[in-house]
């Protein structure tokens, strides 16, 4: 760990620290994403521009978001919100000062269409990308709104396109157990303290190759800090169930390194050793080959491994026409061909 990283990680955990800060910690900072909650304790120039902006953003997006999740209603689809959409409003101290890209939410699978329909009546388009019921559980849309603001939802229906992590949270359970986020109006819903944990230690592992972010391990450990004693208990239960105490674990164990103040005697008490196949994504960064590779082995029937590869080969011609403009059909065969070499490259690289 850099000696710059460390400062930054020292400032965090200090309240009073309110600088002045060198140029190197800024940069880390804001590469880390944190670089906010530093603008909130200090009048440096730069920060103060950082966060007008920030607040500017957050006010446009929170005006869209109630319009998205008003146009869900409508047509009866009941989303529920996840990751910094839900935890800038639960457990930081204003929504601005957690910065997000775009705004993720699930839904049941069945909505898909519906949700598409609604959002697309709203200004958003679809982005062209591979599609198949055992390699995709999500879809992105953007807009840019009437002032020129990028607005971005993922739309999941599994928690993650890995198989290992696929079904870890259904729609069905996050519905069960969500909570209502009133700052965000009346349809706003987001996951339990329990699930939002569970989410926090997956993301950054499924997703973003055992990440060292500061701002998702401070999410993680605002998070774990503030379950009650039963509540960590069902977590402890529920990781085991979905088979993923290593990953849960290494990444408590990481945020409370970085952030202290996760219970000591509930980080003891969580299995060390598991031989769960989710393990093997904390490993150095996996290329895209190893995850093929785990998600076959995630896959028992022959029908469902074969189905796998060939969604990745020769996902479906609507895709193919997009993704190289043409509607001549005699192409395809060729286009796959290309898209199959080209890409070859990209599955072997870290």
């Amino acid at each position: 760990m850099s000696d710059v990283r460390n400062r930054l990680i020292r400032c965090l955990r200090n309240p009073r620290d309110h600088g002045p800060w060198s140029n190197d910690l800024l940069a880390c900072a804001r590469a880390n994403r944190v670089h906010l909650l530093l603008a909130d304790r200090t009048r440096i120039g730069p920060l103060q521009a950082d966060l007008r902006e920030a607040l500017v953003v957050e006010a446009a997006g929170e005006r869209e978001l109630r319009q998205v999740l008003a146009a869900l209603a409508e047509v009866g689809v009941r989303p529920v919100l996840l990751k910094g959409a839900v935890l800038s409003r639960t457990h930081y101290p204003r929504p601005e000062l957690r910065p997000r890209t775009d705004t993720d939410f699930m839904i049941p699978a069945r909505a898909r269409d519906a949700t598409a329909r609604a959002l697309i009546s709203l200004g958003y388009e679809q982005v062209p990308e591979t599609a198949g019921t055992l390699t995709t559980g999500q879809f992105h849309l953007h807009k840019h709104d009437a002032i020129g603001l990028f607005h971005a939802l993922d739309v999941h229906w599994q928690i993650s396109n890995v198989r290992a992590f696929a079904n870890v949270l259904p729609y069905a359970d996050l519905l069960r157990d969500a909570r209502r986020i009133p700052s965000l109006g009346p349809h706003a819903w987001g996951p339990s303290p329990v699930h939002a944990l569970m989410i926090a230690c997956v993301h950054r592992v499924a997703h973003h190759g055992n990440s060292d972010s500061l701002l998702w391990l401070l999410d993680v450990s605002l998070l774990a800090r503030s379950l009650e004693p039963q509540e960590r208990d069902r977590f402890a239960e529920l990781a085991r169930a979905r088979a993923v105490r290593s990953v849960c674990r290494n990444t408590l164990m990481l945020a409370d390194a970085t952030f202290g103040g996760i219970d000591a005697d509930w980080l003891a008490s969580l299995p060390t050793e598991t031989a769960e196949p989710t393990a093997a994504f904390l490993q150095a960064p996996m290329r895209q080959i190893d995850i093929l590779k785990e998600d076959l082995r995630a896959s028992p029937r022959l029908w469902e491994r074969l189905q796998i590869v060939g969604e990745h080969l020769f996902p479906s011609s609507s895709f193919m026409y997009e993704r190289y403009r043409t509607r001549r059909k005699f192409k395809l065969p060729f286009l796959y061909a290309h898209r199959i070499v080209t890409g070859m490259p990209k599955w072997f690289r870290r």
